[in-house]
């Protein structure tokens, strides 16, 4: 137990109040009037802590409702009035009060002792103070004064866990604060082609890592607190644009600028600088985050690169003209062709004709195969001046690109090969069928034709040792994987063949996978359909075996409104 502090409690009642409640006990003369006493009773009553009264030879007084806890469970404040204090008090009240009632009654030493009851959370705090009544310098009883603190306590512990969490959270956010910033100071110096550094909201520089002072060559002291721009006479780190560049990071949050950079040493940098508006958790403005890179070196790259594309450039407009002057030279060799070899050509045909009428009929064996050599051989080379004279045509002329009806263009196509008198046949000894319809494609519909006459006319060639001879013809929209829809045509026939492993050789200038005296050509043919095709976008290509036919493939891309897609036959392939 404690001594109370200078004035006891309570404090607010005047000493009358005390007096008013010891009437009987008063001097002759000093008794207050009865109103005086009904008055502090009834104050007594409605104080809301506990008050037991007792005399000097301590017995109860007067005891308030709020003094209930000290009593015994069976007395009531009125039934304790009168009765000595050990009789009235519960036990365990008078094992805390009893060490300090001698104090107080022979000294007039007040006591206060703060007294638990019950266990753990459920436990009930009281504040039990032992006030002496003294007057006129004598101790004429005591005061027992009880006031439940449960409520203070409970509030005080929970303040207290409360306040605990708050330092552990504190703790815990230091703790997170210092990681944030050693790992944002470790990185910063890490950095060696860059530097991030930070701009208060005036666009002043409040943070210079060593980042930035190692890329850009400020110290600290000169780069904090300045702004820009760059000046000859006054280097600066911030570029000449800084300022407009953090009115865009300021309005879309980020904004991004490129140029020269000057170093403290006067030296220059091609930096890409990159900054960034810095908002708090309500949105306010903390400034701009600006992340700088040494660009020097991919400038340099860029400007070599440029400078290689020019040249390249260069070379590409001289190789031009080159292939410009032997284009023309192509054209002129083809003008030669046109015109002077053909004149050999008809002197030869026509000095055989008069060899012919020289020699008078009828012609010995051997002389007639000699003449009818020599005519076959100008004739032959007469075509291969044509087949020459059309493949360099073709390499100049503009394509005239419009919607073309494949099935249209096949059945005319199909028509002048049937009529031509190297490939007639009987009707029953070759049968040729025809799809319903063929995918639509945009294209030079003259050339296209070309390529139609081209394969029809190789398979009515080649399957001339068959009978029946068998042609088809086919196309379908195919979906290769990874490329664009194509429309694919093919041509299949059950003649000769050939082998799949020369099938490359077939579309080159005056190449034949057999003999003259088995099948009549030039070899420019394919080479024409070739050319073709691939002007307008697309492939050809050739599957076959030895004995067993070939089937000819081109693939155009398809028109914007492809018709209804065919149904391909059963042996027909679907892609390439």
């Amino acid at each position: 137990m404690q001594l109370l502090p200078r004035d006891p409690w309570p404090t607010h009642l005047p000493p009358a109040f005390f007096a008013a409640l010891h009437a009987d006990h008063a001097a002759e003369g000093d008794a207050p009037a009865p109103d005086a006493q009904a008055m502090a009773w009834r104050c007594l009553q409605a104080l809301p802590d506990g008050v037991v009264l007792l005399d000097r030879q301590l017995r109860v007084v007067a005891v308030n409702p709020h003094a209930q806890p000290l009593l015994r469970p069976h007395l009531t404040p009125p039934s304790a009035a009168g009765l000595p204090w050990h009789e009235a008090l519960d036990d365990l009240w008078l094992d805390t009060l009893l060490p300090w009632v001698s104090p107080a009654l022979l000294r007039g030493e007040a006591s206060r002792v703060a007294v638990q009851r019950g266990p753990g959370d459920t436990a009930r705090h009281w504040q039990v103070t032992l006030l002496p009544d003294v007057a006129d310098g004598a101790v004429r009883g005591l005061f027992v004064l009880l006031r439940d603190e449960t409520a203070q306590q409970r509030a005080a512990a929970h303040q207290a866990d409360q306040e605990q969490a708050l330092r552990q959270q504190l703790q815990q956010q230091d703790a997170h604060l210092l990681w944030q910033q050693t790992r944002w100071q470790a990185l910063s110096d890490a950095l060696r082609d860059a530097a991030v550094y930070f701009l208060d909201n005036d666009g002043a520089i409040h943070d210079w890592p060593a980042s930035a002072e190692r890329l850009l060559g400020y110290r600290a002291a000169d780069a904090l607190g300045t702004r820009g721009p760059d000046a000859p006479d006054r280097p600066h780190p911030l570029p000449a644009d800084a300022a407009q560049a953090l009115e865009r990071a300021a309005l879309l949050g980020q904004s991004e600028s490129t140029g020269w950079v000057r170093r403290a040493d006067g030296s220059r940098l091609w930096a890409h600088s990159v900054y960034t508006a810095l908002a708090g958790p309500g949105g306010e403005a903390l400034g701009t985050a600006c992340l700088v890179r040494d660009m020097t070196e991919v400038h340099r790259l860029e400007e070599l690169l440029r400078e290689l594309n020019a040249a390249l450039e260069r070379k590409v407009q001289e190789r031009t003209r080159a292939l410009q002057a032997a284009i023309d030279d192509l054209e002129a060799f083809a003008s030669s062709v046109s015109h002077d070899l053909r004149a050999p050509l008809r002197h030869i045909t026509s000095y055989v004709q008069l060899l012919r009428e020289d020699l008078g009929e009828p012609l010995a064996p051997d002389v007639a195969e000699d003449l009818r050599t020599i005519d076959e051989a100008a004739v032959h080379m007469g075509r291969l001046i044509d087949g020459l004279l059309a493949f360099a045509r073709l390499g100049r002329a503009a394509l005239r690109v419009q919607p073309v009806d494949m099935l249209d263009l096949l059945r005319a196509s199909l028509n002048r090969v049937q009529h031509d008198p190297a490939l007639r046949r009987p009707t029953d000894a070759c049968q040729v069928h025809l799809p319903a319809q063929l995918p639509a494609v945009q294209g030079d519909p003259l050339l296209l034709a070309q390529v139609w006459d081209n394969l029809l006319a190789n398979a009515f060639k080649y399957t001339r040792p068959r009978t029946p001879a068998i042609i088809e013809v086919g196309g379908h929209v195919a979906h290769p994987e990874g490329a664009a829809p194509e429309a694919v045509f093919w041509v299949r026939d059950n003649g000769v063949g050939f082998d799949p492993a020369r099938a490359k050789r077939l579309f080159g200038m005056f190449q034949r996978l057999h003999r003259a005296q088995d099948f009549e050509g030039t070899g420019i043919g394919l080479a024409l359909a070739r050319r073709i095709v691939e002007r307008h976008g697309g492939r050809i290509w050739a599957d076959a075996q030895p004995g067993h036919g070939a089937t000819f493939y081109f693939a155009l891309p398809l028109a914007p409104t492809p018709p209804h897609e065919p149904d391909a036959p059963a042996n027909e392939p679907t892609t390439a």
